[in-house]
This record gives C-alpha cells, structure tokens and sequence, in this order.
C-alpha cells in the first residue's frame, strides 16, 4: 500500500516530467518548422512554452528561497519573464515590430489586470466557502512598484503621442529599471512564497535539490529559446487556417501562455487567503514589462536593421494609450492602504470589453474611460502621491 505522502511525492515528480515532456515536444516542433502541420505546430509550440516557462518558475522559485539580495531577486524575475522577452525580441529582430508591440502591450494589460481583479474574485469565492480575503493592500516596501510603474505609464503616453518608440526612450525606460533593481524589491517581512511543486522541490536533500534545479533551469532555459523564437510564426501559421488575424494571436494567445506560471502562482497564493504576496509577484512582473520589454525590443529592432525608432500604425498607438491607462488605473486603485475590490471589477470588465471586442473604436473607448477613472481616483487621494514619489529617493530594505 502506497502512503499518502508518497502519492504526494509520486503527483509533484508526475507534474515535472509532464512540464519537461512539453518542453521537448516544443523543442522538436520547433526543429520541424513548417513540415508539421499549421494546427499541430502551434499546439506543440504553445504547450512547449508553457512546459518551459514551469520549468524556469520552479527552478527560480526554489533559488530565490536560499539566495538573498537584490539583485538575485532582479535576476531571478528577469529569468521569469524570459519566455515573453525572448518572443519579443526575436519579433523586433526580425522586423515584425508591429507584433512585437502587440506582445508587450498585451502581456503587460494581462498582468496588471489579473493583479487588480484577482483579489475581488479571491473574495468572492472564499465567501462561498465561508472563508474571509485578508487585505491586499501593497506592502510600503512594494510602493516602489507603483512609483515605476506610473512613470512607466507616463512614458508610454509619450510613445502613444509620438507614434513610435525611439531607442532613447528604449533606454530610459530599461533606466528605470535598473533603477527599481537597485532600490530594492519586495520587503524583508514577507514570508516566502513556496507552494506547490517549488515546496516539493525546496524539501528535498541539498544534493538533490541542486541537482534538479540545475536540470530544470538549463532545459527550461534551452526550451525558452528554441520554442519562444519558433512560436510567433507557429501561431501565425494556425490563425491564417482559422481565419483568426494575426494581431490577435500574437496579442493574446503567446502572454497566456508565457505569463501562466505567474498567473497560476499568484492565484494559488490569493485562494490560500495570501493576496498581498499573489499581487506583489504580479506587480513585478508589470514592472518588466512596461519597462525592460519596450527597451529590450527598441534594441532588438536596431540591431536588426530596422532603425532608431519602431514606427507605430494607429491600431498599436490606440494599444500603447490603453495599457497606460491600466497601468495608471492600478497604480491609482493599489495607492491607498486599503483598496476597493470594486476598482478590479471595473478593471476586469475593461480587460474583458476589449478581449471580446478588439475594434480598435473600442479600446480607443475603454482607454478613455479608464484614463478619467484612473485620474479621479488621484485626484480623491492626491495626499498619498507623496510618499510614492519618495520610495524613488530613498532605498527600500534589503
């Protein structure tokens, strides 16, 4: 008879191999290019950088329990996040900069939409259970999140206005990220976030435990690469076989398949009644993206030939102006010590109206709409835009 904890044991190891095991087919579809079948390839690429992407979470979740620093903790979201960057440089590499901005606009709005919405549905479905959410209000050593993300906002009205992004303002915002690297991340206070296959893999032996992350970290890593660079034209293939536009598919099908790990680990973290830690990993990883992914893709688009600036068409303007008001809306929503819930609802059906109706009339709409939510809402609370602009000056704890 198989005991319990051996069960338990047998499922984690199970949940690895089956990630490692999309990994590789990701890696071997990739290989094959367009002899397999448009269906078949974008299904194989899109579950490889899922495998990936696990593999990359797990390995970096279980490092950062026994490294320290902050720069280890900015190194290790920047390898959480290296699926997507990786798309989005291959795409402005390859002058398909118009998809590249699609991909960054769109996996930032998923981000920062999830942080604000998940906590209101957490809620919801801890009542049904007759449990209470416990605040999701940002921890004062978190606020530095804020403050970058709403110069990140401003800058991404400026490329909106400007109808391109320059490699200058590539590099102001990559600025700001080393900048929100060195002043610290997250707070000395906060307990560590291991759940899941990253508890699993902390509890084995020393030996064992470096082992295995080693392995995970060098075949995610490896997977990232081979499978991230194939996967735009893979689901570009399959949209043109269901006639769904191409734009939609890089904006939406690749940043849920690259944000998923993050996705489900913040929501592990909200319904285990633990929302403030679900919401700072997700604020960390909108940091990068309205921050080091347009840097890293001015770049990419230079180097490969393109030119100091990324021409945008006015669907990719109407984008960049509505992810800077969701970021600004979040940033507006998270600033006081306790958030309306009702601010995610609102996030979420913006997120959802725009999903469901990409027309560009209706994100122009939505954009609009959240830009006059976002500046009541600091207008209401302006005796707190102080202190977030002093986490810029000062340095957070270690």
């Amino acid at each position: 008879m198989i005991r319990p904890r051996a069960l338990l044991e047998i499922r984690w190891q199970r949940q690895v191999a089956a990630a490692g095991a999309c990994a590789v087919a990701g890696v071997l579809a990739a290989a094959e290019g367009e002899r397999l079948a448009p269906l078949l390839s974008a299904a194989l690429l899109t579950a490889g950088i899922l495998g990936a992407s696990l593999l990359l979470a797990w390995a970096v979740g279980v490092a950062t329990m026994y490294l320290s620093g902050r720069l280890v903790i900015a190194a290790a979201a920047i390898v959480d996040a290296l699926p997507g960057l990786t798309a989005q440089v291959h795409l402005a590499f390859t002058q398909q900069a118009q998809y590249a901005i699609a991909n960054v606009t769109g996996s930032a709005r998923l981000d920062l939409s999830v942080a604000l919405a998940l906590p209101a549905v957490g809620a919801v479905m801890l009542r049904a259970r007759g449990h209470a959410m416990p605040s999701h209000a940002v921890d004062p050593a978190r606020r530095l999140d804020l403050a970058v993300l709403a110069l990140a906002a401003a800058g991404a009205l400026t490329v909106s206005a400007g109808s391109r992004l320059t490699v200058i303002q590539g590099l102001a915002l990559g600025a700001l990220y080393v900048l929100y690297a060195l002043r610290g991340q997250g707070s000395a206070d906060d307990p560590t976030a291991a759940i899941g296959i990253t508890a699993a893999i902390a509890a084995l032996r020393p030996a064992s435990r470096r082992r295995l992350c080693g392995a995970l970290f060098i075949v995610g890593i490896v997977a990232v690469f081979m499978t991230a660079r194939a996967l735009p034209d893979g689901l570009l293939r399959a949209g043109h076989v269901l006639g769904i536009g191409p734009y939609l598919m890089i904006q939406t099908i690749i940043p849920l398949a690259t944000e998923a790990p993050e996705l489900v680990v913040a929501a592990a973290l909200t319904f285990a009644r633990r929302p403030a830690l679900g919401l700072g990993l997700l604020l960390a990883s909108s940091v990068i993206e309205t921050t080091l992914a347009p840097a890293s893709t001015s770049a990419a688009y230079l180097l490969g030939g393109g030119g100091w600036a990324i021409p945008l068409t006015g669907g990719a303007r109407v984008d960049m102006l509505l992810t800077a008001a969701v970021t600004l809306t979040t940033v507006a929503a998270l600033a006081s010590a306790e958030p309306e819930r009702t601010d995610g609802w609102i996030v979420a059906t913006a997120f959802g109206l725009q999903a469901l109706f990409p027309a560009w009339p209706v994100r122009l709409f939505v954009a609009l709409a959240l830009l006059t939510f976002a500046v009541d809402i600091l207008l209401s609370k302006r005796q707190l835009l102080p202190a977030l602009v002093a986490t810029l000056r000062r340095r957070t704890r270690p």
